[in-house]
C-alpha cells in the first residue's frame, strides 16, 4: 500500500484525540525518600539557623558548599525564595566564587528577614520539597517531543539508528538525525545531497527542524512541539507549526511533517473562538496546497509510520 493523501492523516488525527494524561510524559519522581538528601537538607536549615543567629563567613562558606554539591538542592524552600528576589539559582551556579559568597550573602539576609522566623515558626516538611519538585517537572522534560518520535520509530519497526555521516543515512533503511541537536553540519550536508531549499530556514532566523526520519526512501523532515493550553505564546508556536509545513519541496519522497501532542491539540476537534478556527483553516490550506507534507498528532504520526512500515515490507516481498 502506498501513504494516503496527507488530509487523511489529519482527519484521522482528530478523530484520535491526544490523551489527558500521557504515559510518554509522567515523570513521577519521589525524591523525599532520599535519606542522605533529606539530611542534607536538614543540615542546610540547621546551617541557616545558625547564620542568621550569628552572621559567620564559616557558616557561610559551608551553606554554599551545601547548596553547589548536593543535586535537586534548588527544590527546597530556601532556594525557592530566590525567586522572590528574582535571582536565578542556574545563573548563581555560573558565577565565580567570590561573587557567589557575596550574592549568597544578600540572600541570606534578605531570607534571614523575610522567612526564617515564618518558616520556624510553620514547621518544616518533606511534602515542601517533593511539591517544588513536581512544581518543576515540566522544565526536566527538555526535549520529550523528540524523544517520542524515536520512541515511536521503535515500537513500529523495532529499530532506530542515530545516523552521523550521510553514508549513513544512504546505508540505513531506517534512520534519523537531529539538526537541532548538534547534527547542523549533517542536516546542511543533507539538503545538498538531496537537493533540498529548506525555505522555512530561511524565513525563520535559520531556524533547524528538529529531527529529520529516513523510511526507505522517505525522508520526514519533523518540527516538534509539546503543548498543553492555549496562550498567546502557545499561538504563536502553532502558527510557526503551520508555517513550516506551508513549505515544500520538488520531491513526493521529502515531507515536512508537523508533530503536535499534548492537549492543545484536541482544540482542533470541534474548534471554539476565531483564533483556533484560522488555525485550523491555515492548517488544511497549507496541506491542501502542500501535498507531500502532514500536520499530525500522536496517533497520526503512528498511522504514517505503520503506512510507511507496510509500504517497506511489501517492496521488499515483491522485490524477493
Amino acid at each position: 500500500m502506498a501513504l494516503e493523501k496527507n488530509l487523511h492523516y489529519w482527519i484521522e488525527s482528530l478523530k484520535n484525540p491526544e490523551q489527558i494524561v500521557d504515559d510518554f510524559y509522567v515523570v513521577d519522581n519521589v525524591i523525599v525518600n532520599n535519606e542522605e538528601f533529606i539530611q542534607m537538607i536538614e543540615k542546610l536549615r540547621r546551617l541557616i539557623a545558625d547564620y542568621c543567629r550569628e552572621n559567620s563567613e564559616e557558616i557561610l562558606k559551608q551553606i554554599c558548599e551545601i547548596i553547589l554539591s548536593v543535586e535537586e538542592i534548588e527544590y527546597t524552600e530556601f532556594v525557592a525564595f530566590w525567586k522572590v528576589l528574582d535571582i536565578s539559582f542556574s545563573v548563581f551556579k555560573k558565577f565565580q566564587e567570590d561573587k557567589k559568597i557575596e550574592v549568597l550573602k544578600i540572600i541570606l539576609k534578605e531570607y534571614c528577614s523575610k522567612r526564617f522566623n515564618l518558616y520556624e515558626k510553620l514547621g518544616y516538611s518533606s511534602v515542601t520539597i517533593q511539591a517544588l519538585y513536581d512544581s518543576g517537572v515540566s522544565r526536566k522534560k527538555g526535549s520529550s517531543g523528540i524523544d517520542k518520535i524515536i520512541y515511536l520509530l521503535l515500537r513500529v519497526f523495532g529499530k532506530a539508528f542515530h545516523a552521523t555521516s550521510i553514508q549513513e543515512i544512504l546505508n540505513n533503511n531506517i534512520c534519523y538525525f537531529l539538526p537541532d541537536m548538534g547534527d547542523e553540519k549533517l542536516f546542511r550536508e543533507f539538503c545538498n545531497r538531496f537537493s533540498i531549499r529548506y525555505q522555512f530556514g530561511q524565513t525563520h532566523q535559520n531556524k533547524l527542524p528538529d529531527i529529520v526520519v529516513k523510511i526507505d526512501g522517505h525522508f520526514l523532515i519533523i518540527e516538534a512541539k509539546h503543548i498543553k493550553e492555549t496562550g498567546g505564546a502557545q499561538y504563536k508556536q502553532v502558527n510557526e507549526l503551520i508555517q513550516f509545513i506551508s513549505y515544500s519541496e520538488n520531491s513526493r519522497f521529502i515531507h515536512y511533517l508537523a508533530f503536535l501532542d499534548g492537549i492543545y491539540f484536541n482544540e482542533f476537534i470541534n474548534p471554539r473562538g476565531d483564533k483556533i478556527k484560522k488555525q485550523v483553516e491555515d492548517i488544511e490550506n497549507s496541506l491542501i496546497s502542500n501535498p507531500n507534507n502532514f500536520f499530525v498528532n500522536t496517533f497520526g504520526i503512528m498511522k504514517i509510520f505503520e503506512d510507511l512500515f507496510n509500504l517497506s515490507k511489501t517492496k521488499y516481498k515483491n522485490s524477493e
